[in-house]
C-alpha cells in the first residue's frame, strides 16, 4: 500500500528532512571543532589539524553523505527519530501518522 501525502506536507517534509540532515551534520562538525580548538590552543600542530581534516573528510563527511543518499524524505523523518536528531512531536501529526502507522496499532499478543 503507498502512502500518499499531500503538497503541503511534501513541503514540511522536506523542510524536517534538511534540519534532520543539518543536526546530524552539526554533531560530526562539533568533533571536528574540537581539532580547530586543540589547534587554536597550540595543543596540536597545523599538520595534525591537516590529518583530522583529512580523515573528517574522507570517512565521516562520506559516511553522513552516503547515508542520504536514495532515502526520500519519510525515511530520513524515520532515520532523524531513530537517531534522535529530531522529535516525533516536531512532526506534524498528519505526517507521522502516514510514516509509521504501524505506531498506531496496538501489538497483537
Amino acid at each position: 500500500m503507498s502512502v500518499e501525502f499531500t503538497k503541503a506536507e511534501r513541503k514540511q517534509m522536506r523542510e524536517i528532512a534538511s534540519a534532520v540532515y543539518e543536526a546530524e551534520a552539526h554533531q560530526l562538525l562539533e568533533e571536528l571543532d574540537a581539532e580547530f580548538a586543540r589547534w587554536r590552543t597550540g595543543e596540536c600542530p597545523s599538520s595534525e589539524l591537516l590529518s583530522a581534516i583529512h580523515e573528517f573528510h574522507q570517512n565521516q563527511s562520506r559516511e553522513l553523505w552516503s547515508s542520504y543518499q536514495g532515502l526520500s524524505d519519510a525515511m530520513v523523518l524515520e532515520r532523524g527519530i531513530g537517531f534522535g536528531f529530531i522529535e516525533e512531536s516536531a512532526i506534524p501529526p498528519s505526517i507521522l501518522a502516514k510514516l509509521t502507522p504501524w505506531r498506531r496499532e496496538p501489538a497483537e499478543e
